[in-house]
């Protein structure tokens, strides 16, 4: 009878032990998880910034402008540079979630 209140505060360890690992592993998939869909938005933003740079540079004059592509904000900017030897548009690409928050930002040259 003596080492029933031992196996009892054994089995209650154990058991605390067993939980806290639970809590972990879940925290874990939950981060997982987390991480995974902040890769695949990211993916699906930088498709849509390259295909608008793409766009523009294509374009005999590009613009500045916004507009909503695949649930995503679209802004670019087009800077026109001149010097004695090049003529440049400087093209910048900003995709941001519904809320306005910046997810990438492309950015390059073009000549005239």
């Amino acid at each position: 009878m003596e080492n029933d209140g031992f196996v009892l505060v054994s089995v209650l360890i154990a058991l605390c032990i067993f939980s806290l690992l639970l809590l972990a592993i879940g925290q874990e998939i939950n981060l997982i998880g987390n991480i995974d869909s902040s890769s695949t938005t990211k993916a699906k933003a930088l498709t849509v910034a390259v295909s608008t740079m793409e766009e523009l540079k294509q374009e005999k004059t590009p613009t500045s402008g916004k507009e909503e592509k695949e649930g995503f904000i679209v802004r670019y900017h087009v800077e026109e540079f001149s010097t004695q030897i090049y003529e440049v548009y400087e093209i910048k690409v900003i995709v941001e979630d519904k809320n306005g928050k910046e997810i990438l930002s492309l950015q390059t040259l073009r000549e005239k």
